[in-house]
């Protein structure tokens, strides 16, 4: 079972698992995203207030569920956008709970669409210091890292709950990932676990490194095993069809994502498991320091009575 079964398994919704298409491979939705026909509609009861302000509008697809769509200025943002969908693939294939999105033309126009996260909050209304909401974010920062995508803040992650109100985040609004440059952008810091941005101002999680100290290997693992099982061979089957009628060279761009990603997972990889012991270790290396706590307080007691 791969991690996009082991995710809707865990979802236990078959309703939920259908809307994030987590019913499908990844080769099938691609498929699935290439041949949507979306139909913009003034009903925009279930478009979020706050993407209609800033221009999307209202649209449903083939089954009537909703989706938010904006035009896209030129043949160049339509690229990055066909390119974002590639980060939205990725994230299926990890096991990664995400809203679908495509850029996709309606009526011979060009749009970016993504689908409305239903019955979501903000995780700006949580304590997202607190389980299960942090380990969601920790996990989260392998798939972030990997696309330079440095701009994750409160505002990118929904709270959505199955039919037996469990919690579960969606990650959404990957238009700031960067998949083309080639050189590192988020680099780790050598001297302890941390990371080095290029973009100051943005955010790459909305934990600070701390909040990943003594953290088990096994909480990544997942996350790291499901990226390095991609061949170039398969990214390069995901990247091809989206660049494909909509970049000059569709070839060369889809050969550079591919080459792009397999080294930033390489290196993810890497960091992350140079900095994080099995959680066995963790245990003992605990068991040891609260044994010498306890030698110490021995001493001083010793030292106290004579």
């Amino acid at each position: 079972m791969d991690e996009r079964q082991n995710l809707a398994t865990r979802l236990a919704d078959p309703e939920l698992v259908h809307y994030f298409y987590l019913d499908l491979e990844v080769a099938e939705l691609l498929e699935r995203l290439d041949h949507l026909t979306l139909t913009l509609t003034p009903k925009s009861d279930e478009a979020p207030f706050n993407a209609l302000v800033k221009g999307y509008l209202a649209a449903t697809d083939e089954e009537g569920h909703a989706w938010i769509v904006k035009p896209v200025a030129n043949a160049e943002e339509a690229l990055y956008h066909r390119i974002c969908t590639l980060v939205y693939l990725l994230d299926h294939h990890a096991g990664t709970l995400s809203a679908p999105l495509v850029l996709t033309k309606i009526n011979g126009v060009a749009y970016r669409a993504t689908k409305v996260v239903r019955k979501g909050v903000q995780i700006s209304s949580y304590n997202y210091l607190e389980k299960p909401f942090i380990d969601y974010i920790r996990q989260d920062l392998v798939n972030r890292w990997i696309y330079f995508d440095e701009d994750r803040n409160p505002n990118n992650y929904i709270v959505i709950q199955n039919s037996r109100r469990v919690d579960f985040l969606v990650a959404i609004d990957f238009d700031k990932a960067d998949l083309t440059t080639s050189k590192m952008k988020i680099t780790g810091d050598p001297e302890k676990f941390g990371w080095f941005r290029t973009e100051k101002t943005r955010f790459l999680t909305l934990l600070r490194p701390e909040h990943f100290e003594n953290q088990p290997i096994e909480l990544f693992d997942v996350r790291l095993k499901a990226f390095s099982s991609l061949n170039r061979e398969t990214l390069l089957n995901l990247a091809l069809p989206l660049c494909r009628g909509w970049s000059p060279d569709p070839d060369t761009q889809a050969a550079t994502l591919a080459d792009n990603l397999l080294e930033r997972i390489r290196y993810v990889d890497e960091y992350f498991r140079r900095w994080f012991k099995p959680a066995a270790e963790i245990k003992s290396s605990g068991h040891e320091e609260d044994y010498s706590a306890f030698g110490k307080s021995f001493l001083q007691m010793y030292s106290n009575k004579k």
